[in-house]
Parts: C-alpha cells; structure tokens; sequence
C-alpha cells in the first residue's frame, strides 16, 4: 500500500530534515572546534551554505557537508566575488567546480613550507 502525501507535507519532511541536519552538523563543529561556540552566526552562516548547495544542485551528501564545514571556518567564502566566478562560472556543476577548487588547494598547502595542513 502506497502512502500518499502532500506537497505541503514534503516540504515540511524536508524542513525538519534541514533543521534536523543543521543542528547536527553545527553540535559536531562545536564540540570539535569551541572557539566556535561563542559565534553567534555560525547556524545562520550554516543554513544559508545549504541553502546556496541545494540551489547549486550539489548531490553528494559529503561534499555538502564539506562544504558547510568550510564556511564555518571561513565564513562566507562562497560569497566573495572570486569564489562566486568560480564555482557559477565553470564549465562544470557548481559542486563539480567546488571540487576541483578544494583539490587544487589541498596540493597547493602540501607543497607550501610551514603551512600548517588541515
């Protein structure tokens, strides 16, 4: 037997789903990182990021969590005008061009002396 829900109804599974996740993932970076706790924006800036990955049609649950995780240590980085050329302006999906982004910068801090890596 199928169970037939409203559009209204959906939408609320995926609100709470978001709500649900967003809490999640901003108790795990605090308990990781407490400086961040006394951070007032830190779920706002984490609910605007999922916002922009589910716009941007990003697919891989890790590569949005990876996402949102960033912005949590560099807030607001998907905004800056660079950022926004390169993740909208690629030849690929947004998710895809973010991809390449954090590759190309994982070398770069491997091959910079005294650079502390993440």
């Amino acid at each position: 037997m199928a169970v037939k829900i409203s559009q209204e109804q959906l939408e609320l599974l995926n609100e709470r789903e978001s709500n649900y996740y967003i809490n999640r993932l901003h108790e795990v970076i605090v308990k990781n990182s407490p400086t961040l706790s006394r951070d007032e924006n830190l779920k706002f800036r984490l609910e605007e990021a999922e916002r922009f990955v589910n716009e941007n049609a990003f697919v891989n649950k890790n590569v949005k969590t990876e996402f949102l995780i960033m912005n949590a240590y560099e807030p607001d980085f998907y905004k800056k005008k660079e950022m926004q050329e390169w993740l909208l302006g690629g030849n690929e999906s947004a998710e895809c061009e973010y991809i390449k982004y954090q590759q190309i910068r994982a070398n770069i801090l491997k091959r910079s002396p005294g650079v502390t890596h993440e």
